[in-house]
């Protein structure tokens, strides 16, 4: 009877091999074949990103708004009325207290900002 023992170095090829297969059978197909994945953003994508809400009140001179809004999905933030910072004053400006909007809004340096807003059309 001959006793045939495994090199460690042969035990560490065949498990990089092992998990090089792997990871290379569970990496995907991340070629193009030409089909359009959604990839290109369409202007309803874009306003999908944006809340809905309606202006409390617009204070031009600290460029802050009130807005009781419905939920922010990107903040996971649910229903409530709140001050924002407005990053373009200007875009808040053509919306007067009682108006309904569209708004986009992030967290920076640890305050509310609304980066995009705009009327809704009736």
């Amino acid at each position: 009877m001959t006793h045939h023992t495994t090199h460690p170095l042969r035990i560490a090829l065949l498990a990089t091999t092992l998990l090089f297969s792997a990871a290379t059978a569970f990496a995907g197909d991340d070629h193009d074949h030409g089909e359009d994945h959604g990839s290109h953003a369409a202007p309803a994508a874009a306003t999908a990103d944006l809340s809905e809400g309606e202006v409390v009140r617009w204070d031009a001179a600290s460029a802050k708004v009130t807005l009781r809004h419905g939920p922010i999905r990107n903040l996971d933030m649910p229903p409530m009325t709140m001050v924002f910072r407005i990053t373009d004053p200007a875009q808040a400006a053509q919306v007067k207290a009682g108006a309904k909007v569209r708004f986009r809004a992030e967290q920076q340096a640890g305050a509310y900002v609304v980066t995009r807003i705009e009327p809704v059309a009736n």
